[in-house]
């Protein structure tokens, strides 16, 4: 194998593991000890890879609104799930529970999704 292939395999590979380590952080934005639980409106959807974003509006018990961001993942997994584009929609209601940002991020790692007539759209028995 002469020097240039060579360099161009250890750079492909370089750049593989780099991207799949970047990709991969998800313990730099969540804290993998605190769990929990949200409701909200559905304000936007980001429906693209590498991860789908669901900005919520949550309303606190003093009448405060938040936006949260809810995070969860690619496409492909969510299509192997039976989740589409079209299970949750702006304006809609929704539940979520998983792990919460760090540092009092207003974050969500979505684990479960269910809309507020119980319907689970994403969740471990799905």
């Amino acid at each position: 194998m002469d020097n240039r292939v060579r360099a161009a395999c250890v750079i492909a590979t370089a750049l593989a593991f780099s991207s799949a380590a970047a990709h991969h952080a998800s313990n730099l934005d969540y804290d993998q000890s605190k769990t929990g639980t949200i409701a909200g409106v559905v304000d936007d959807i980001f429906w693209a890879n590498p991860h789908i974003h669901f900005y919520l509006t949550v309303t606190n018990d003093d009448g405060s609104t938040e936006t949260w961001d809810m995070e969860g993942p690619n496409l492909n997994s969510l299509r192997r799930r039976g989740v589409s584009r079209d299970s949750v929609r702006i304006g809609e209601a929704i539940e979520v529970t998983g792990t919460l940002g760090r540092d009092g991020t207003k974050r969500i790692w979505a684990q479960t999704i269910s809309k507020a007539d119980g319907t689970l759209v994403m969740g471990a028995s799905r």
